[in-house]
């Protein structure tokens, strides 16, 4: 009989692992994919001199940095991305761009996109769209990034959350005007960002007012007389359980459902029968602000709204039918600038 002893040392926080073949894998560190990150930038990057050469390497390590932070943060088992080539062409991409200008609202971009495309680990059309944002976004300025954001905030999105006027009005100041200063730019503006293949200016043209009456038709119902419900109630008394006091008039009611969708899931839920849900939508909808009424309330809760409309109208803002590629720069821009944290699939 032969026997074999076996024994372990350790010190603290250690792990001891004893068998006759062992792999271990712990998983990619943040430092090891800094590693990676700094040798793919130092190794595509091109030869720079004296100052201009450490001032480059000081703005990859900055963003790698950033981006590290941004993805352990949002992320963490993105690190793995590191090591697929696609994904680091990604990331020298952004290094290099961030590394030749040095803008920081570029690099707050450039990072949200990367953390994005951290997330596809396939060739989808979303990771296609991520890559070509990439390149396509140092190619815009300020004011242009603005004015993608502005239109996308505008005319590609809806706020479920919203509950009240106050809430409406945050959304418009916070989400939409913030960006609209823009808008009134040259209109050179409009056809660089045409060019650079963000969007296309067509030959038709959104209204803006009608958008928000359509998007938001609850914020522009001036409301009813409860006694009208009357009738309807003696037929289906749940009716009673989507009402809410008018936002515009505390002696009036409203249906409580932002649009005509949301009123009749909410009557569904509450057991009111679909003719009576069509019903209560017919008299709501018979309460709506027109066109000029409901100019007036933005411009009265928005100081900025009337300079809006007349800014889209003398320029191309109200032509523009952004590109997959800008809905991800505007989103990209839209989270970093105005907080919006809705996740880019939605659109792409």
């Amino acid at each position: 009989m032969k026997i074999s002893k076996k024994s372990q040392e350790s010190g603290d926080n250690s792990v001891n692992l004893q068998a006759e073949n062992i792999t271990v894998n712990a998983g990619l560190s943040i430092a090891h994919v800094k590693e990676i990150a700094l040798e793919v930038f130092e190794g595509n990057f091109y030869k720079l001199a004296g100052v201009a050469k450490e001032t480059a390497g000081q703005r990859a390590k900055e963003i790698t940095e950033q981006f590290l932070e941004e993805l352990s943060e949002k992320n963490p088992d993105g690190l793995k991305a590191s090591e697929d080539p696609d994904f680091q062409h990604s990331l020298f991409q952004a290094q290099k761009e961030y590394a030749r200008s040095g803008d920081k609202e570029l690099g707050d971009i450039l990072v949200d996109i990367l953390v994005d495309r951290s997330k596809e680990d396939e060739r989808s059309l979303l990771q296609v769209v991520l890559n070509e944002s990439l390149s396509i976004a140092p190619k815009l300025n300020s004011k242009q990034l603005d004015i993608l954001a502005c239109c996308f905030n505008l005319g590609y999105t809806k706020r479920n959350n919203i509950a009240n006027l106050k809430m409406f009005a945050d959304y418009l100041n916070n989400a939409v005007l913030v960006f609209a200063d823009a808008v009134g730019e040259k209109d050179s503006n409009y056809k660089h960002i045409e060019y650079v293949g963000c969007a296309a200016i067509r030959t038709g043209s959104r209204d803006i007012v009608n958008i928000l009456m359509q998007t938001y038709k609850a914020i522009f119902c001036k409301g009813f007389e409860k006694e009208q419900l009357n009738e309807l109630a003696e037929e289906n008394a749940a009716i009673w359980n989507v009402i809410i006091p008018s936002q515009h008039n505390v002696n009036l009611v409203q249906a409580g459902g932002m649009d005509d969708e949301t009123i009749r899931n909410m009557c569904k839920q509450k057991g009111v029968s679909d003719a009576s849900a069509e019903k209560l939508i017919q008299i709501n909808n018979g309460q709506m602000m027109n066109k000029q009424e409901a100019t007036d309330y933005l411009k009265s809760i928005c100081p900025k709204f009337e300079k809006l409309l007349e800014d889209a109208g003398k320029t191309s803002f109200n032509s523009l039918d952004l590109t997959s590629v800008g809905i991800a720069i505007a989103h990209a821009h839209s989270r970093k600038k105005a907080g919006f944290d809705a996740d880019l699939s939605i659109w792409i």
